[in-house]
C-alpha cells in the first residue's frame, strides 16, 4: 500500500482544486433559468427576473453573478448590467422590439479567471401589430414655467390620449389639459409642478381608430433637459470710446424662471440694409450679455440678433430660444 507524506497530500489537494477551477472554466457554468419579463404598467419600465442555474456554487467566496444585456432604444445601443441580484428594472420603448439576454458569471477562488457562461437565457418581445398614427412626439419646458408635449398625426384618427408616469407616482395619469388644433388633440400642457423637473418621466400617447389598429408612441425624458428660454426683447447698440471696436451690442435676460448663469448666447450679424435678409455671418457664442464689435469697413449699416439656450452645466440637451428682433446701427 502506497504511503503519502503531508507534502504529497497538500500537492494532491491543490491539483484537485486546480482541476475543479478548470472544470468551471470550461463546462459546468450553466445559463440562468426561468427568465421572464413583467410589465407593471409603468409605460416601459419593465421588471426582468430570472433564477440562478442549477448546481451553481453559492458560497460567500464563489457566488454566481449575472451579466444582463438589452438594447436601449433611447440611447440606440446595447446596455450592460452586472449584478449579483436575480432581478433588474429596465426602461424600454414598448413600440419597438424588446430583447433581453442574461449570462451567468463566476469568479473568485473557485476559478482562476472570470468566466461567463457560453449559453444564455433570452427573451424577445415583438411590438403589437398596427400602424403608427403619432409621429414626432416631444416635450418642451418653456421658460421653466410650463411644459408642452406635442405630436403629429401620421394617419387620421379619432382620438389621442396621453398618459404619464414617474418614480414615486402611484399609478399612470392622463394629460391634465389637452391642446387642440382643428378640433383634434395634438398636444398636452402641464403647468409647473404637475411634472417632476429632475426625475425621469415616462410618456405614452395612444390613439383609437375605428378602421385600423394603432401603435402607441413612447417617450422617456428628464424635463429639465428640454428647457426653451424666451426670446430676448431688449437689444441695443452703444458707442464706446475705443477706436478699434467702436460698438458694443448689449441685451437683457429673457423673461421666465431660467437662471441667468445657465444661459449661453449666440449672436448673429448681417451687414446689409434690409435687416438681415441677405446671407449672414456665422454666429458668435458667448456667456456674456454683451459683445464688442466694429462696423465692417465700407459698410454703412450692421444688424444683429441673439438667441439663448441652457449651457451644458445646466442641461444635457438645451433647446435654442426663438431669435430676438433685428437691431441695426
Amino acid at each position: 500500500m502506497e504511503r503519502y507524506t503531508w507534502s504529497s497530500l497538500l500537492l494532491l489537494f491543490f491539483q484537485l482544486q486546480s482541476s475543479s477551477s478548470l472544470v468551471y472554466n470550461t463546462h459546468t457554468l450553466e445559463a440562468p433559468r426561468d427568465l421572464n419579463i413583467t410589465d407593471p404598467g409603468y409605460l416601459g419600465l419593465l421588471l426582468v427576473k430570472w433564477s440562478a442555474p442549477y448546481g451553481a456554487l453559492m458560497g460567500p467566496a464563489c457566488r454566481v453573478r449575472f451579466y444582463l444585456t438589452y438594447f436601449n432604444t433611447y440611447l440606440n445601443r446595447w446596455s450592460v448590467i452586472r449584478t449579483p441580484s436575480t432581478s433588474h428594472r429596465i426602461q424600454v420603448d414598448l413600440s419597438k422590439e424588446v430583447k433581453v439576454r442574461v449570462h451567468s458569471l463566476l469568479n473568485g477562488p473557485c476559478t482562476n479567471t472570470e468566466v461567463k457562461s457560453t449559453r444564455y437565457a433570452e427573451v424577445v418581445r415583438s411590438p403589437g401589430r398596427g400602424s403608427a398614427v403619432v409621429q414626432r412626439l416631444g416635450c418642451v419646458f418653456h421658460r421653466m414655467e410650463y411644459t408642452e408635449c406635442t405630436w403629429e398625426q401620421a394617419n387620421h384618427t379619432s382620438l389621442h390620449r396621453l398618459y404619464y408616469w414617474y418614480v414615486d407616482s402611484e399609478a399612470t395619469k392622463e394629460c391634465p389639459k389637452y391642446i387642440f388644433h382643428d378640433g383634434v388633440r395634438r398636444g398636452c400642457r402641464f403647468t409647473r409642478g404637475e411634472l417632476p423637473v429632475s426625475s425621469l418621466v415616462s410618456i405614452c400617447v395612444n390613439s383609437s381608430s375605428s378602421t385600423r389598429a394603432s401603435k402607441p408612441a413612447y417617450l422617456y425624458l428628464k424635463i429639465h433637459n428640454h428647457v426653451k428660454p424666451a426670446a430676448t426683447e431688449e437689444l441695443s447698440f452703444n458707442v464706446v470710446s475705443d477706436g478699434e471696436r467702436p460698438l458694443q451690442l448689449e441685451w437683457t435676460q429673457p423673461v421666465g424662471r431660467v437662471p441667468g448663469h445657465c444661459l449661453q448666447w449666440e449672436v448673429e450679424h448681417s451687414s446689409d440694409r434690409s435687416n438681415g435678409s441677405q446671407p449672414r455671418e456665422k454666429g458668435t457664442v458667448t456667456t456674456e450679455t454683451s459683445l464688442r464689435m466694429r462696423l465692417p469697413y465700407g459698410k454703412e449699416r450692421v444688424c444683429s440678433r441673439v438667441r439663448s439656450k441652457l449651457a451644458d452645466c445646466c442641461a444635457k440637451h438645451g433647446i435654442w430660444s426663438d431669435w430676438s428682433h433685428w437691431e441695426c446701427y
